[in-house]
């Protein structure tokens, strides 16, 4: 039901919370209860002097005005048990108070004193309650006042112990209830009211008096803990901390030595007592070092300013060596807001300082070579460019960028390839003039920042000096490596003014002197820009192409020098460009390897010349190149299935065709791949075989069914007596491997004839015939 009041209920946990609040317990102060009763007890055996007083001074007043209604002896009994009485409770409380440093007493003792207190109570009342029946007026109005002033006094003074004072007003005011009830005011009602009421009230005021003190005890314990609790980590922290304090008066002098401070100045405490702190470490700094002074200079300024400070780093000498100290502190006042000086942390840091520069010469460091890194590279490239704009200075930017570091790195391991760029940045180094900046940017490419070399012909000297010393091979662990680089550079403020744009240009100049034939130098030219620009222009008419299937697929016949029959073609892309027409795959493949374009390109090819094939005589087979990026692709193999499984073509009638580039980077994968596809019936053939490493391990280490001899070495063979030699050594090496050989770039007869004199088994060429759309196959095979 809503709407009826809820009437307040008093829960036995409400009870025990309200006891608690007033009397000390194990089960909530813990050990610390036992002194808090002994500081109540304290608190009123202190005041005993005036109860006994209190109590003289009353008992006088009844002798003196009712003496003669009681016999001499029964005076003498009542005043000789109240003085008894008050001794014995002297001596009886103060014996249950034990310990002088940290007094202690049980929970028996304040009983004890509750029942003494309510005994004294009974034994102080009964003459008044006797009395006050038989009293005139002016005698009931001295027993009412005596009685309400012994109230008040006895229930406040016992306070401390609540229980007692409780019981204390409780006798005393039952004795007041018989007094009345014994007298003409029996049926006085409002009297009675108005004496439970004030019984009630003083009640009230003692219970809360009792827990004030209480509380009071309490947090006087929680202070002390607390205090012994931060001298306890002061000193574990002045004896086992790296920091230490410091203190100084107003006048800035030492107040407080801590062991450690005296450790850190390397002097004893004693000394350091009442010196200046300013002089102290004036005479520790080092002046030789700009930041020891300007961190001094802070130091004193805040200390004079008043400015609290933080993480103020300062170099010191001590010893025979320089250390880092971080100081922290803030100034003190006093209860009038006068400053009262200053309160601190030190903390020798040197330790951290050190790891801290060393971090930051790491962040601007290669941590191989142990030059410039690209970050640092960076930063002095942004502050050159500024000083151009603000000065008309000159600099030039050079990339050096090593020619065959893949190979070697590959093929002889990673820790050949680090020494030898060690030995590179060295003899790099070792050409430079002082205040030029050499940085490795990654890999096998290096930067040079020159201020030196400002124009064009004192930059193409630098570069001459470069390449030649790396002309010498490098001795490596017992290998020697010859190794050779492409330089890249650009003239500021000549070929740009912003660190990007000289970068773009130093960057397309090397991409220009390696597609000059590496190992050479080329300066940027506006016409590199422009080729670049063409770059981008194909990359993205290139995504148009694909999607757009403007692809065409070519195929070169191959011709057998034993039978004179077509035994394959190969297929060849061509581009049919809306604008460019027929564009031949010199000018795109080169881009679409760059931008991984010649995986869904050569796939497409792939499908396309699968679907070709299956319409021709059986035996003959269709030949497809794969490029590097896409041979590494996991998902290859299943490629290749999908396209044989859409076409219908048999496997054995698919030959793809590789490059050594393809294999390198992962023998493993490249092993499993050819496995793979050979197990299906799927020929491969090494293509270009002669121009690259030509290593006899890949040919006894991977399945192969063909060589390709490269045309180079073909057109030459008739007038070249090395190209020559060179087609005798491959033609004999596939016949001693088991392995096909086929001619490329076949043009002239003679070629035919030594081809087939050599044992060269199959020829592909102008001279048989060009590449030729599908549409031409059917008539080509007619003639041939």
């Amino acid at each position: 039901m809503t709407g009826l009041p809820v009437m307040p209920t008093t829960s036995p946990s409400g009870v025990r919370q309200r006891l608690d609040e007033v009397s000390a317990s194990e089960r909530v102060d813990g050990p610390a209860a036992r002194h808090f009763r002994a500081r109540q007890i304290q608190a009123i055996v202190g005041l005993l002097p005036v109860v006994f007083m209190g109590v003289s001074v009353s008992a006088s007043v009844f002798v003196g005005t009712f003496w003669a209604q009681w016999p001499i002896w029964a005076w003498g009994v009542w005043v000789g048990a109240l003085a008894l009485g008050c001794v014995g409770i002297d001596r009886g409380w103060r014996a249950m108070i034990r310990g002088v440093s940290r007094p202690v007493a049980t929970p028996a003792g304040l009983r004890q004193i509750a029942w003494q207190v309510a005994w004294l109570g009974a034994l102080w009342t009964v003459v008044p309650a006797l009395m006050f029946p038989t009293a005139d007026h002016r005698g009931e109005l001295l027993i009412c006042a005596v009685m309400v002033g012994m109230m008040c006094a006895g229930g406040l003074i016992l306070s401390a112990v609540p229980m007692a004072a409780c019981a204390y007003l409780f006798v005393v005011g039952m004795a007041c209830v018989v007094a009345i009830q014994r007298s003409d005011y029996a049926n006085g009602l409002p009297l009675l009211f108005a004496l439970v009421a004030y019984l009630v009230v003083m009640m009230i005021l003692v219970l809360a008096n009792g827990r004030t003190f209480l509380s009071r005890l309490r947090t006087e314990a929680e202070n002390e803990r607390q205090r012994q609790l931060i001298n306890l980590l002061l000193h574990d922290f002045e004896e086992h901390a790296s920091d230490w304090l410091w203190e100084i008066s107003p006048t800035g002098h030492l107040r407080h030595v801590s062991v450690r401070l005296a450790q850190s100045f390397g002097l004893s405490s004693r000394q350091l007592l009442d010196e200046s702190f300013l002089d102290l470490v004036s005479s520790v700094l080092p002046t030789e070092l700009p930041e020891a002074m300007q961190a001094f200079g802070q130091l004193k300024s805040n200390l004079q300013m008043g400015r609290p400070f933080r993480h103020l780093e300062l170099p010191v000498r001590i010893g025979d060596g320089v250390h880092w100290w971080s100081l922290m502190a803030k100034p003190l006042f006093d209860d009038r807001g006068r400053s009262a000086g200053w309160r601190g942390v030190g903390a020798d840091v040197t330790q951290a300082r050190t790891a801290r520069d060393e971090m930051a010469r790491l962040a601007n460091l290669d941590a191989l070579t142990g030059l410039a890194n690209r970050y640092c590279f960076s930063r002095e490239m942004a502050r050159a460019c500024t000083c151009v704009e603000q000065t008309s200075g000159a600099f030039t930017l050079l990339f050096v960028d090593l020619d065959n570091f893949k190979g070697i790195n590959d093929s002889l391991g990673h820790g050949v390839g680090d020494e030898l760029l060690r030995h590179v940045a060295a003899r790099i180094e070792a050409c430079l003039a002082p205040g030029d900046l050499l940085a490795r940017l990654g890999g096998d490419e290096f930067a040079i920042l020159s201020w030196v070399v400002g124009d064009e012909g004192a930059a193409a000297e630098m570069a001459k000096r470069l390449l030649q010393a790396l002309v010498t091979p490098c001795q490596l662990n017992e290998v020697r490596v010859e190794v050779h680089a492409s330089i890249g550079m650009a003239l500021a403020p000549r070929d740009g003014t912003d660190p990007q744009s000289l970068l773009q240009s130093a960057d397309l100049a090397l991409y220009a002197a390696k597609a000059a034939g590496r190992n050479t130098h080329r300066f940027f030219a506006p016409l590199m820009a422009e080729s670049a620009r063409a770059r981008a222009r194909m990359q993205q008419e290139l995504g148009v192409a694909l999607a757009d299937e403007q692809f065409a697929v070519y195929y070169q016949p191959q011709i057998s020098t034993v039978t004179g029959k077509v035994v394959g073609f190969e297929a060849l892309v061509r581009w049919q460009h809306h604008e460019r027409g027929l564009i031949g795959p010199n000018d795109f493949i080169p881009v679409a390897e760059e931008t991984g374009q010649i995986v869904p390109l050569g796939t497409w090819v792939l499908r396309q010349a699968c679907r070709a094939a299956v319409l021709w005589p059986d035996g003959i087979r269709v030949a497809v190149n794969l490029s590097a990026v896409q041979f590494r692709s996991h998902s290859v193999v299943d490629m290749v299935d999908q396209a044989l499984a859409d076409s219908g073509l048999a496997p054995e009638r698919l030959e793809l065709e590789i490059t050594e580039s393809a294999l390198m980077d992962d023998l493993e994968g490249a092993q499993s791949t050819l496995v793979a596809l050979r197990d299906r019936g799927i020929r491969v053939a090494l293509d270009d075989f002669g121009t690259g490493y030509s290593s006899l391990a890949y040919l006894r280490r991977f399945p192969m069914d063909q060589l390709k001899i490269d045309g180079m070495f073909v057109r030459s063979l008739d007038s070249d007596p090395d190209a020559q030699a060179v087609v005798t050594a491959i033609i004999s090496l596939a016949k001693a491997l088991r392995l096909e050989t086929t001619a490329e770039g076949v043009e002239l007869p003679e070629q035919v004839v030594m081809l087939r004199a050599l044992g060269c088994d199959l020829i592909q060429g102008f001279v048989m015939a060009r590449p030729m759309p599908m549409a031409h196959i059917a008539d080509f095979l007619q003639r041939h």
